[in-house]
């Protein structure tokens, strides 16, 4: 994440309107060697139709009753968290609880053939899989990289996160498209700024599907819809070795970590982890995970 002093400059630049680049769209039966080489030039690419129209009913009609249940805005006291996470967007997690279609949507060869070609095949984890609902009256998100979830983990050349951008409606201009800067996977200066001439607006039929580097700069764009909620599955890939040796949580019963110290808690990975300069890490809902374990 960058520094909050730059929050209202890089939000400003983000309600700027986009220029006319584009990123490469190709179909769902293209050569996936084709679908890298367009993700490796721009830093992302499209792929149209790449959840089939009975998948994406089955997820619309899983998802739907957890949407409109769903409060939007952030849980976060930060004036930069509130702003990122957006006050008009519903942000709903635990996916695989809550949806089968998302569970089968997880297997797709091509989704996993993603992960294998850029993490390495069995090196890498699901991230993080999430619903982003952009709602009426919405500004620009603050743009951003996902790889800085772990600076100190960046590698120049190498992916440590690669993600999809899963649209379950149709993204447009005016609902919330989400913004892509093409090419900023390879700018060696991270504290560049963006031009508004360099952003590009990513519209694509519910459906299709956003496939980026960690690398690259993206936010989600404004919704200046009266009524229209622009829905996504956010869904990356992350390296697998960023995570603890033992898996304190299943080793250690619930009721024995209420009663350790606080430090101890954080260490075994029962308190979510957040750092100054990076993202917030092992989340539950957004939130820190002592709260939802009443620690």
């Amino acid at each position: 994440m960058p520094d909050p002093s730059t929050l209202e400059k890089r939000l400003t630049d983000a309600d700027s309107k986009p220029g006319p680049l584009e990123l490469t769209h190709l179909d769902r039966r293209a050569d996936p060697d084709a679908i890298w080489k367009a993700l490796d030039e721009d830093g992302g690419m499209i792929v149209d139709d790449f959840i089939s129209q009975p998948l994406l009913d089955q997820m619309q009609c899983e998802l739907l009753p957890y949407i409109v249940d769903h409060s939007p805005g952030s849980t976060h006291p930060s004036p930069l968290w509130i702003d990122f996470h957006g006050k008009s967007t519903k942000r709903i997690t635990g996916l695989c609880e809550k949806s089968a279609g998302w569970s089968a949507l997880l297997c797709d060869p091509l989704y996993q053939a993603m992960g294998d070609h850029y993490l390495g095949a069995d090196n890498y984890y699901l991230n993080t899989a999430q619903l982003i609902c952009i709602g009426p009256d919405e500004t620009s998100q603050l743009l951003h990289r996902d790889e800085l979830n772990w600076p100190s983990a960046i590698k120049p050349s190498d992916e440590i996160t690669i993600t999809a951008i899963f649209a379950l409606t149709d993204f447009t201009e005016e609902n919330g498209a989400t913004i892509v800067v093409p090419g900023s996977h390879r700018w060696t200066d991270p504290m560049r700024e963006v031009r508004p001439e360099e952003m590009s607006r990513v519209t694509m039929k519910a459906g299709a599907a956003l496939l980026y580097s960690g690398k690259i700069i993206h936010g989600g764009g404004p919704n200046s819809t009266a009524d229209q909620w622009r829905i996504a599955l956010h869904a990356g890939f992350v390296l697998g070795w960023l995570r603890a040796e033992e898996n304190h949580q299943l080793t250690t019963p619930l009721e024995v970590a209420r009663r350790l110290p606080e430090r101890v808690q954080q260490l075994i990975g029962f308190r979510s982890y957040e750092q100054a300069l990076g993202g917030r890490l092992g989340l539950v809902d957004y939130d820190d995970a002592a709260r939802l374990l009443e620690l």
